[in-house]
């Protein structure tokens, strides 16, 4: 048995990071938003004991892939006694903030409950998804939009903003999550109480009543450490975009816009590689498919 899912990246609209807890782990309140762009996840059911991913690009060793370990989980938890061969075609950057990670795990997720003899329940399924990340139980969902809160797995769902065009501006450098926590610690370590802001606006019906509260605590302490962010957000201001921001723990920089912007002047405005896309309308789900050679 196969099936075919996409792994939609996403945005963060909002990025609140609270105080870190006893574990070492921080709580987060996030608006995401899921955007077009996607890897294409092929999940296959293989013989006992046969343990396998395989990416169209390197993204370091294989047990530590989310894909593999979302696999693996949800095996343990379903004690289905099946092994997996998944092959990803990767479309979203690495380790720039869009959740491309989480969103294979989320599409492994996916893919083999399709399959499972026995279908799991949404709910435990999303407990799987939280213990992978924060961005993988959101994806892992029927939403299209949604605010979550604690480390992802309190989810409300919100009707899809209306779909615009997207602009991802791509910066040369990464940002390691474990990098961006610290410096953001150490920013409030060395400031006041960060100050808490209240959500109101999920209530709201297009992107330009959404635009004055778009923010990202994130984006601050990244742009101590790389003042190219602040240039970037504001050339996608500048370009047209109804707004614009950082996403996760960054680099990468997304503008909105209402009709399609110019990649090839975006890319000398912000000297980054660019790569234009939409907000997604509707949830992918996983399709049957033929062994397809996307490797």
């Amino acid at each position: 048995m196969s099936v075919l899912v996409q792994a939609h990246a996403k945005l963060n609209l909002h990025l609140a990071v609270l105080a870190r807890e006893a574990s070492g782990y921080h709580s987060i309140e996030t608006v995401f938003h899921r955007i077009e762009l996607a890897d294409d996840v092929v999940v296959n059911v293989a013989p006992p004991g046969t343990r396998m991913v395989r990416c169209s690009v390197d993204v370091g060793p294989m047990e530590q892939n989310l894909a593999y370990r979302a696999a693996v989980a949800f095996l343990d938890a379903t004690e289905w006694d099946t092994g997996f061969d998944i092959q990803i075609l990767k479309r979203i950057p690495a380790g720039g903030g869009l959740g491309g990670g989480s969103a294979d795990a989320a599409a492994t997720l996916r893919g083999l409950n399709a399959m499972c003899p026995t279908l799991m329940p949404q709910q435990q399924l999303m407990a799987i998804a939280s213990g992978l990340g924060a961005d993988v139980p959101f994806l892992a969902s029927d939403a299209v939009m949604a605010l979550a809160w604690g480390r992802g797995e309190r989810m409300l769902s919100l009707d899809p903003l209306p779909l615009r065009h997207v602009a991802l501006a791509i910066p040369p450098f990464r940002v390691a999550t474990a990098d961006a926590y610290k410096w953001l610690d150490d920013s409030r370590l060395a400031t006041s109480v960060p100050e808490v802001r209240e959500l109101r606006y999920w209530h709201l019906a297009n992107w330009e009543e959404l635009a004055p509260h778009v923010s990202n605590d994130f984006e601050s302490v990244i742009a101590n450490q790389f003042a190219e962010v602040q240039e970037i957000v504001q050339a996608l201001r500048t370009s047209g975009a109804v707004l614009a921001g950082m996403t996760g723990s960054g680099s990468t920089c997304f503008g909105i816009y209402k009709t399609p912007p110019d990649q090839a002047l975006l890319e000398r405005a912000t000297q980054c590689s660019v790569v234009v896309t939409q907000t997604s309308g509707h949830h992918a789900l996983p399709t049957r498919a033929a062994m397809a050679a996307l490797i």
